[in-house]
């Protein structure tokens, strides 16, 4: 429907005690020589016909209102994921979800099958992200509809103004930002009044533009950020739109990669990994910093191996690959001392079953990891060396007979040292597992430009807001009516102190 008129606007904002402008005798005209008739935010001006649900509907939906609920929204639900573990797969399997389950915090226990029955422990994979996403996507376009024509529109006005200035008088521009209606009475010829005006905008910093037979003219400071305005919001969409479709149709595969073992993608047979180096900064059974090496080929000598340093990503064959940990792991040996027959050891873990080397990970709470030896009814423990001189790397073992609770020795080494205990000879060496994150689908790109458009738009808005003026002067008796329609996204400017002085 077409904007109210200017007219309408002032009509409205005018007090009810008060007799309009044009009801004024000349006698008190010339008393008060620039009287002031309205000034008003036009959205709360505005008349709303009770049978106008579309214009309404569209008008909320166009609020920055229905912005901040959806940020809050998103936001509130990222910060609960933060503090409801997420689950990454599936809880369907009795050992998974035990396993999942001995990981939770102890204050959730009482809630977890009500927090599973709503979703709670795949919140970024759910109705819960995506019908936030999907509003703020619908939100941001109809902004966008609204926005990019005005302010191309107002773009073509800085160098060619004719088309606007030609505007009926009565007409409203387009509102981006907070509107706002002025009408004032002078005691002087309208020409006068309408070149006085746009001197002292021009002297305020405005640029002008202005056509004095028609005694209309245009105002503007920092003009850019309207185009601000509409990255903001052309990167929410762009944001919302990315999330949504990766969280629909995007894959992500969390691999473990062992030394010397080759590991096939699900769902991708031909992606065959191995990991084929792994070197840490600093401490090996702390590591913060390092770089993997990984070889992508049928067998273990094809292919070429591929660098990815720890918590960085790469795009690779078109999926994004991402080194999320490494794991501290040592690998124990048994042989007897006598005969050097190698000895069986059982791992605490689901599904173990008996090997000669055991691979223990030292990456648990308690930094501790158990292995046992049946033939001996010995338990060893492995951990970190706690003591204040143990140097980086160390290792500590204790051996525990039976179902003793108290160690019957316990011993410091490091990586490739040998340990003897009641005939059998121990070995321990570190190596790391790799835990590497596969992501398949490029929504992210379009979800990563949305941050881009949001960071410009966000960051432009903050030091360039908008401010956008159309002047009109029409002759009346006694004198002359000046209206002025001001759009800005600043808060407490232009003054409207200053806008009441302006013409007199």
């Amino acid at each position: 429907m077409p904007a109210p008129g200017l007219r309408d606007l002032v009509k409205e904002t005018i007090p009810s005690s008060n007799r309009p402008l044009a009801l004024l005798s000349a006698t008190e005209r010339r008393t008060d020589v620039s009287s002031e008739v309205s000034i008003e935010e036009g959205r709360s001006a505005r008349p709303t016909r009770a049978t106008d649900w579309p214009a309404l509907v569209w008008r909320v939906w166009t609020s920055p209102h229905v912005t901040m609920v959806a940020l809050l929204w998103l936001s509130g639900l990222i910060g609960l994921s933060q503090i409801i573990p997420q689950s990454p797969y599936s809880l369907d399997e009795p050992l998974v979800y035990s396993q999942w389950f001995a990981k939770m915090p102890p204050f959730l226990w009482p809630l977890v099958d009500d927090l599973r029955a709503l979703g709670f422990f795949q919140l970024r994979t759910s109705a819960w992200l995506r019908l936030p996403l999907a509003v703020l996507l619908l939100h941001a376009l109809a902004v966008c509809t609204s926005a990019l024509p005005v302010a191309w529109q107002r773009t073509r006005a800085r160098s060619e103004p004719a088309r606007l200035l030609a505007r009926s008088p009565d007409e409203t521009p387009p509102a981006l930002g907070r509107p706002l209606g002025l009408a004032v009475w002078r005691a002087a010829a309208a020409e006068h009044v309408f070149a006085h005006t746009m001197q002292q905008l021009a002297q305020d910093g405005y640029t002008v533009r202005g056509d004095p037979r028609a005694q209309v003219g245009l105002a503007w400071r920092r003009h850019l950020g309207w185009w601000a305005l509409c990255s903001l919001y052309v990167g929410l969409a762009l944001l919302a739109m990315g999330l949504l479709l990766h969280s629909w149709l995007g894959r992500a595969y969390v691999l473990r990669l062992q030394p010397g073992q080759a590991t096939t993608v699900p769902g991708l047979p031909e992606l065959v990994l191995w990991l084929e180096d792994t070197r840490i900064v600093g401490d090996p059974l702390a590591p913060s910093e390092g770089v993997v090496q990984v070889r992508h080929g049928e067998a273990e000598s094809g292919g070429a191996p591929i660098t990815l340093p720890l918590h960085a990503g790469r795009m690779i064959g078109g999926m994004w690959w991402t080194v999320v940990d490494i794991t501290p792991m040592v690998e124990v040996t048994a042989q007897d001392a006598q005969d050097g027959e190698t000895l069986e050891l059982w791992s605490f873990v689901p599904r173990a079953h008996a090997r000669p080397r055991a691979r223990l990970s030292l990456a648990d709470e308690e930094d501790a990891s158990f292995v046992s030896l049946p033939a001996r009814n010995v338990t060893l423990r492995f951990g970190r060396a706690s003591e204040p001189h143990a140097s980086p790397g160390q290792l500590t073992l204790s051996f525990f007979r039976g179902v003793e609770t108290a160690p019957m020795g316990t011993a410091t080494l490091s990586d490739g040292d040998e340990v003897l205990f009641d005939g059998v000879r121990y070995q321990a060496s570190l190596s790391h597992d790799v835990q590497l994150r596969v992501q398949q689908g490029a929504w992210w790109i379009m979800a990563a430009l949305g941050w881009l458009g949001v960071a410009l738009g966000g960051g432009s808005l903050t030091w360039c807001r908008p401010i956008w003026l159309v002047v009109r002067t029409e002759d009346a008796a006694g004198g002359c009516r000046m209206t002025i329609w001001v759009d800005t996204l600043a808060p407490h400017s232009p003054p409207l102190e200053r806008l009441r002085t302006l013409g007199g």
